[in-house]
């Protein structure tokens, strides 16, 4: 089971070419149906800006030592959130809880910073960017580290890429557009500018519909595109593919799917992945001794599905240190939320962990193949 989340990749998709091309009526012609275009900012779009409230402003703490903020936004209707962090001090973690949600229209979330005695001291001005609905709204804090006299080893860490992808809706008609869009980070959770993106659309046979490869992110580590469906496109559920690159850095790939008209076939997503205390809390900061609880809320939009939730968690060496998983019935339109206890234990290394989400179809002992998968971090203290 250690190499579960290797096992978990479902890119290695052979695709057949498959040219589909958009009738723009005002000129006559024919040109591919797909636009690029990065998320807008509010004087672009000229719409009333939301409340983007995060508290306190400023922290003042020790290397090694962790700062927390709370997020608060407020705005008119429903709106997709997604949070990001750009600027956080070398050799720390920037961890959301939760990092993404809906807007109804508050939405509340809180960020930790997750310094080590080796992050150097000094004042770090942080850029905190919302993502709603596609539009970035950015806010500010700073962080005053003081240098810790405890002296420690320097550690070597490998350049990792995260990558996320998402689209604006789970449900389309023909003659549509859908927005794919997503961010980079580093594996601390810092936002990751100018890396390269591919984003490939496969239709509900497996085919081939786009695949684009000149998209880079913002200095927000956003990236987002749209792809328009024409009234013959076929009906079930489609999957987008979307890798990332950039120098120095070990490439990302993840998918996610939606469904055009109604399909035959399961379209089963992570909506959210988070982790709180045994009080409901969300945090991403948790003390030895600790029962730290992952919820995975999961969306299933094809025909019913009958599957497996999977969770596994990895210390901050990368051992699993927990395996769990839960047999899951969902019908069309349907949602569930399930729950993971973890006790950390006196024994456990500190440091950042993760918890990996994935669902399969059925058990990977019987043939089972993952469908998605989503991840989140916690830090063990104390």
């Amino acid at each position: 089971m250690a190499d579960l989340a290797k096992r978990a990749s479902v890119t290695n998709v052979t695709s057949l070419a498959l040219i589909v091309v958009l009738s723009l009526v005002q000129l006559g012609v024919f040109s591919p149906q797909f636009a690029y275009g990065m998320p807008q900012t509010i004087s672009q779009i000229g719409i009333t800006e939301p409340a983007f409230q995060i508290s306190p402003s400023t922290q003042n703490i020790v290397a090694g030592e962790y700062a927390k903020f709370d997020i608060d936004i407020s705005q008119a209707g429903l709106a997709n959130v997604m949070l990001v962090a750009r600027g956080i001090p070398p050799n720390s973690n920037a961890i959301f809880a939760p990092q993404s949600g809906i807007a109804n229209p508050q939405f509340h979330s809180n960020l930790a910073i997750v310094t080590s005695t080796n992050t150097p001291s000094g004042n770090y001005n942080i850029t905190v960017v919302a993502l709603l609905n596609g539009r970035e709204y950015p806010a500010y804090i700073s962080l005053q580290l003081t240098s810790n006299s405890t002296l420690q080893a320097s550690t070597t860490s490998i350049n990792l890429l995260s990558l996320s992808v998402d689209t604006d809706l789970r449900f389309y008609e023909p003659n549509t557009t859908v927005t794919v869009r997503g961010h980079v980070t580093d594996a601390s959770g810092d936002a990751i500018g100018g890396a390269g993106v591919s984003v490939q659309l496969d239709d509900p046979t497996g085919s081939q519909m786009i695949f684009v490869n000149n998209l880079t992110t913002d200095y927000a580590g956003v990236y987002q595109c749209e792809v328009w469906l024409g009234s013959g496109v076929a009906l079930g559920t489609y999957s987008v593919f979307v890798s990332s690159i950039k120098p120095g850095y070990a490439s990302a790939t993840t998918h996610t799917t939606f469904v055009v008209g109604s399909s035959s076939t399961p379209s089963v997503v992570i909506s959210q992945v988070y982790v709180t205390d045994t009080a409901g809390n969300p945090s991403g900061v948790f003390t030895v001794g600790q029962t730290i609880l992952v919820w995975v809320i999961l969306q299933n939009n094809g025909a019913p599905f009958q599957g497996v939730i999977w969770i596994q968690i990895l210390d901050p060496n990368g051992t699993p240190r927990s395996i769990q998983l839960q047999a899951s019935k969902l019908d069309t339109g349907a949602s569930v939320k399930v729950g993971f206890g973890f006790t950390a234990s006196i024994n456990l290394p500190r440091g950042i962990y993760v918890a990996n989400a994935f669902v399969s179809d059925k058990l990977i002992s019987q043939g089972g193949t993952f469908l998605t998968s989503a991840k989140v971090q916690f830090a063990l203290t104390g």
